[in-house]
C-alpha cells in the first residue's frame, strides 16, 4: 500500500461538495433563480465527488484486497441508507400518487438496483414542479456502484500493466464522450437522450480514474507545486469551460488538481461527524416534499434555511442511527471473517 497522509480533510470537502449541491437544487427546484455563485457549483461538486471516490476507494482496496471484505464493507456503507430512503419514497407514491401497483412496482425495482433513470416517479406525480422527480441526486449512485464493482478489476490490471493501463482506460472514456457528441451532431438521437448518455457510467470513468491517478502519484505532490497546479487549475476552467476537447481531456485532471490540494496541503479542520452521504441523498426528496405539499415559505431566505435546517437534521440522525450501526455491521463481518481466517 502506498504511504498516503491519513491527515487530510476528506471528510470536511465531502460535506462541503454536499452543501453546494443543496445550494444549486434548492435554487433550481424552489425556482429561485439566483446568480450568485454558490448556487450553481453543483457540477463541479459532483464531479468533486467522484474524483474523491476513485481515490479513497482505489486506497480502501489497496489496504484490504480481500475482495470479499472490500464488497461487504461498500454494501453496508452504501445500501442500508440508500435501501432505506427508497422504499420510504415508494412508501410515499403508494399514499400519495394516482399510479396502479404495476407502476409503483416499477418504481421500487428499478430504484432499489440503482436503474432511477427508468422511474424516476410514479406517473405526473411530480409533474406540476420544475423535476418530475421525487429524487434526483440518485444518478450518482448508479455510477458509484458500478465503479465499485469494477475496482479489483482495475487494480489488478493496474498491478500488471501500471499506470498506463489507467491512462488507457481514462481515453477510452473521453472517446465515448466525443462518440455521444458526434452522434448528437448528426441528430441520429435527440439532444436530451444524448445528454443522459454523458452522464452514464461510461463518461464518468475518467473522473474516477483522475482520482485513482492522484492517489498512486500522491508522493509526487507537495504544497507549493499542488498550489501553483489549483490556481493553474481555476483559470483553465474558468476560461477554457465549454471546448469539449478541453472538458472532456483536461478538465477532470484540473478538478483533481483542485481537490488534491484542499485536502492535503492547506490547514486540516478535524470535524468529529460525516453525514455528507446522508445530506446528499435526502436533500432533493425533502426539497420535493416541500414544494410539493405546497409548505415552502414564500420568502426565499426563510425557505433556503428551514430547508436547510431540515436536511441538516435528518442528516445528522440518518448518520447516527443508519449509516454508523451498518457500517460497523459490515466491519464486523469483515473482522470475523479475518479471525476465521487466521
Amino acid at each position: 500500500m502506498l504511504k498516503t497522509n491519513t491527515s487530510n480533510n476528506f471528510d470536511l470537502l465531502r460535506l462541503t461538495l454536499a452543501v453546494l449541491v443543496f445550494f444549486a437544487h434548492w435554487n433550481i427546484l424552489a425556482f429561485q433563480n439566483l446568480s450568485y455563485f454558490p448556487f450553481h457549483l453543483s457540477t463541479y461538486a459532483v464531479h468533486m465527488f467522484f474524483i474523491v471516490s476513485g481515490f479513497l476507494i482505489f486506497w480502501s482496496f489497496d489496504a484490504d484486497q480481500n475482495k470479499k471484505h472490500f464488497f461487504i464493507k461498500r454494501f453496508f456503507r452504501i445500501f442500508p441508507l440508500y435501501g432505506f430512503l427508497i422504499l420510504l419514497q415508494t412508501l410515499f407514491f403508494i399514499v400519495f400518487a394516482d399510479g396502479n401497483f404495476s407502476q409503483i412496482t416499477k418504481y421500487f425495482v428499478a430504484n432499489i438496483l440503482f436503474l432511477n433513470f427508468l422511474a424516476p416517479s410514479v406517473g405526473d406525480t411530480f409533474s406540476s414542479l420544475y423535476v418530475n422527480a421525487i429524487n434526483g441526486s440518485l444518478w450518482t449512485l448508479k455510477n458509484e456502484v458500478v465503479f465499485y464493482l469494477l475496482v479489483p478489476f482495475v487494480f489488478m490490471f493496474y498491478k500488471r500493466f501500471g499506470k498506463i493501463f489507467l491512462v488507457l482506460f481514462y481515453i477510452l472514456s473521453a472517446l465515448y464522450m466525443f462518440g455521444i457528441e458526434y452522434i448528437k451532431s448528426l441528430e441520429i438521437i435527440s439532444k436530451i437522450h444524448a445528454d443522459i448518455f454523458l452522464f452514464q457510467f461510461p463518461a464518468q470513468v475518467r473522473l474516477f480514474i483522475v482520482g485513482i491517478l492522484l492517489y498512486t502519484l500522491y508522493e509526487k505532490f507537495n504544497a507549493k507545486n499542488s498550489l501553483l497546479l489549483a490556481i493553474i487549475s481555476v483559470v483553465l476552467i474558468t476560461f477554457m469551460s465549454g471546448n469539449s476537447l478541453f472538458d472532456y481531456i483536461i478538465y477532470p485532471f484540473c478538478i483533481g488538481f483542485i481537490v488534491l490540494y484542499l485536502v492535503y496541503f492547506i490547514k486540516k479542520i478535524k470535524i468529529n461527524f460525516d453525514f455528507s452521504y446522508s445530506f446528499y441523498i435526502l436533500h432533493f426528496p425533502v426539497i420535493q416534499l416541500v414544494l410539493y405539499f405546497d409548505v415552502n415559505p414564500e420568502n426565499p431566505t426563510i425557505s433556503f434555511i428551514t430547508i436547510f435546517i431540515i436536511v441538516l437534521i435528518l442528516s445528522y440522525f440518518s448518520e447516527k442511527y443508519i449509516e454508523k450501526t451498518f457500517v460497523k455491521i459490515g466491519k464486523n463481518i469483515v473482522q470475523r471473517s479475518r479471525n476465521v481466517s487466521n
